[in-house]
C-alpha cells in the first residue's frame, strides 16, 4: 500500500513537472514569435531639430495572451543611437491571436544632434529623398512565473522624406 502511495506521488510530481516545463517552453516560444513593426514618419523639421513620429503595431501570432510593457523605442542610424522615446511604466494586455498598436511616439533628435551624427538624415530630409532608419524596440514580456526581456531591432523607410512629400515647419 505505501509503494502504490509513493508511485502515485511520483507520477504526480513528474507530471507536475513535465506540464509546468512544457508551459515554461511555450511562453518562451510565444516571446520569439512576437511579431513588431514599425513605422517612422517625419512629423516636423524646426530650428530645435526634428520630430519623428513612430508608430508601432505589436503582433501575437500564438495562443497565449501575453502581459507586457509600453515599448520603448530606439532611432538608429548605422547602428549608433540618434534618439530614444520616453520610458513608460504602463502594462499593455496583448490578447492571443491579437494586436497592439502604440501610436504617435513623438521622438525630437535635437539640432546639434542632427549636424553632428545624423547629418545624412537632415540632408535627405531637406532633399526630400528616401531614408532608411533603425528602429529598435525594447520591452519586457511578463511571463508569470519570470519576465523576458524581449529586443528587435527593424530598419524602415523613414516616411515623408521622399518625393518632396515631408512636412517642413519654421516655428
Amino acid at each position: 500500500m505505501a509503494s502504490i502511495k509513493k508511485i502515485l506521488l511520483g507520477l504526480g510530481i513528474g507530471g507536475g513537472l513535465v506540464a509546468g516545463g512544457t508551459y515554461l517552453w511555450r511562453l518562451n516560444k510565444t516571446s520569439v514569435n512576437l511579431e513588431v513593426v514599425p513605422t517612422v514618419k517625419l512629423h516636423k523639421l524646426d530650428l530645435q531639430g526634428l520630430v519623428l513620429r513612430v508608430d508601432v503595431q505589436l503582433k501575437n501570432p500564438t495562443r497565449t495572451s501575453l502581459k507586457l510593457k509600453f515599448p520603448f523605442i530606439k532611432l538608429l542610424i548605422k547602428g549608433s543611437s540618434i534618439g530614444s522615446s520616453q520610458s513608460v511604466n504602463q502594462d499593455i494586455a496583448l490578447p492571443a491571436f491579437g494586436e497592439a498598436k502604440f501610436e504617435a511616439i513623438m521622438i525630437r533628435i535635437p539640432m546639434f544632434s542632427l549636424l553632428s551624427t545624423a547629418k545624412s538624415l537632415l540632408q535627405a530630409v531637406q532633399n526630400g529623398e528616401a531614408f532608411k532608419i533603425g528602429v529598435t524596440t525594447m520591452t519586457t514580456i511578463d511571463l508569470g512565473l519570470k519576465k523576458v526581456p524581449y529586443e528587435k531591432t527593424d530598419e524602415v523607410q523613414l516616411i515623408g522624406a521622399q518625393n518632396g512629400s515631408n512636412k517642413k515647419t519654421e516655428d
